[in-house]
């Protein structure tokens, strides 16, 4: 941001050895003006800028996580072994991540905020949720973390009008129609709240987007996600979802459709750059054709997906079709961990268990999708130490992190968990860690009160059990029917 006398706020970040995935590995110093980096090069002079001594330092790109949802931050460890339909019902319905008050979710993304940029992860897509009653005031207070704490953060208020049992194909077994239940509320109104959070935030703060998020197909009337998709298109909007994130919602789709969710998301005109979509594990081969034809952004999210049982994204296939992906760390109620380093990995190491050699996607890959697919999510020139782009950028200790041939670095930032080599982060160009330490916030306060929340939330586990309990076995039965059922990439269901 230029001073009030009108000249550029300049940066020099001096003498680190940068890593960029299209350029040579050496030492060079960046220049910032404004947030944005403009000459990468050794020896630069610029009389006047503020300087950041990188030297002994390794510079990287922030990461980028491009799909998490904050509200989840606080209840980390609730859960093990439930695949993720039955999760839905103890973490995300019936759950106390979906009752946190305005300040109680506020704190919950700042304590996400602190774990993420502690670790590198300067820009976040956070899909994040506010109960009916305080949906404004809860959104508002969200993004309000992000920007006291001085992070990127595209916020998707999530949103949605049918009950979480509607999503769910209860046709497939008997005793289950009770469960379905009349919407929650009608898709104006839905909508309405969002526009406005949308409408209040839109250019309040550089670092801030404010998103549309409805739920998931199956969990928005076709009404709802229609109105979605042509608000997003006519107002210049941004847009993320989840995609078929479980097999269930393969037969969901065919009853309320008549068609693949691709082909429904195609028609409807929802697949463009401007949107993303979290998951897209179940895809057949004639939807992964569709999508990576278009300019739409699939969200990777491994960890939270093998933790669920949901089953693995065809990211190979994606990637060999000629799809953009990016990487997530989903919530972390799903995931318990919001460390995209663990992600990364992840994402490096999980098709080599069912894939052939030659797909196998390498360490300068798989940090492509970090950086390259996530600034693709999140619309914004990120991911590169090149001029032109917001020099978000992360200096890793190289006492953790060895100085070595450009691939064998990639190999370290990929596989060897470098959470503890963060010594100081910069979004655009400004410092938000220092030595390892956020500087923008009390840090121990907010721990401490997020310590107190979170021994509120497991104060009414038990209540929140017994409301599970109610509905474990039918869609335990539900669960090992879909899991029965042929299913097939290359022809669908």
């Amino acid at each position: 941001m230029s001073s009030a006398n009108g000249t550029k706020k300049r940066t020099l970040v001096r003498g680190g050895h940068v890593f960029d995935v299209a350029s040579e590995f050496g030492v060079c110093d960046i220049l910032v003006e404004d947030g944005v980096i403009v000459r990468v090069a050794p020896g630069i002079d610029a009389p006047g800028a503020e300087v950041v001594d990188a030297t002994g330092r390794i510079v990287i790109p922030g990461l980028v996580n491009a799909h998490t949802h904050s509200n989840q931050t606080i209840e980390r460890g609730l859960c093990d072994d439930l695949p993720l339909d039955t999760w839905m019902v103890l973490a995300s319905y019936g759950g106390a991540g979906a009752r946190l008050s305005p300040r109680e979710l506020y704190v919950s993304a700042m304590l996400g905020a602190i774990q993420m940029l502690r670790n590198g992860t300067t820009s976040v897509l956070d899909c994040a949720r506010a109960d009916h009653e305080w949906m404004g005031e809860g959104l508002d207070a969200i993004t309000q973390a992000y920007a006291d704490v001085g992070m990127r953060a595209n916020v998707a208020a999530q949103y949605s009008d049918l009950d979480f049992f509607s999503s769910l194909p209860l046709d497939l077994v008997d005793g289950t129609g009770h469960l379905a239940r009349p919407p929650r509320a009608k898709p104006d109104e839905v909508l309405g709240e969002v526009l406005g959070y949308i409408d209040r935030w839109h250019g309040a703060n550089p670092r801030i987007t404010p998103m549309l998020g409805p739920s998931s197909l199956p969990r928005c009337s076709t009404d709802l996600f229609t109105t979605s998709a042509d608000v997003a298109r006519e107002r210049g909007l941004r847009l993320q979802t989840h995609l078929l994130s479980a097999k269930s919602q393969v037969y969901v789709a065919a009853t309320r459709y008549g068609t693949s969710t691709v082909e429904f998301l195609e028609r409807i005109g929802c697949l463009g750059p401007w949107a993303s979509f979290a998951h897209a594990i179940w895809l057949d081969d004639e939807e992964i054709a569709r999508f990576a034809a278009s300019e739409a952004v699939a969200v990777h999210n491994p960890v939270s997906n093998l933790k669920l049982g949901a089953g693995v994204a065809p990211v190979p296939e994606l990637l060999r079709a000629g799809a953009s992906v990016a990487l997530g760390s989903d919530g972390a109620s799903s995931n318990d961990s919001q460390n995209m380093w663990e992600t990364i990995k992840m994402a490096a190491l999980l098709p080599r268990a069912r894939e052939e050699q030659a797909s196998w996607p390498g360490a300068l890959s798989v940090l492509d999708m970090c950086w390259d697919g996530g600034a693709r999510a999140m619309g914004a020139p990120l991911g590169r130490i090149a001029p032109g782009h917001r020099a978000d950028l992360v200096l890793l200790r190289t006492g953790e992190v060895f100085v070595a041939p450009k691939e064998q670095v990639a190999y370290q930032l990929a596989y060897a968990d470098m959470n503890h080599a963060v010594d100081t982060v910069l979004v655009d160009g400004s410092p938000v860690v220092r030595n390892g330490e956020l500087i923008n916030i009390d840090t121990d306060a907010i721990l401490a009160e997020a310590a107190e929340l979170a021994a509120r939330v497991w104060a009414g586990l038990p209540d929140r059990m017994t409301n599970y309990e109610k509905t474990a076995p039918l869609l335990q039965r539900l669960e090992d029917e879909v899991r029965r059922r042929p299913w097939s990439r290359a022809t669908g269901i």
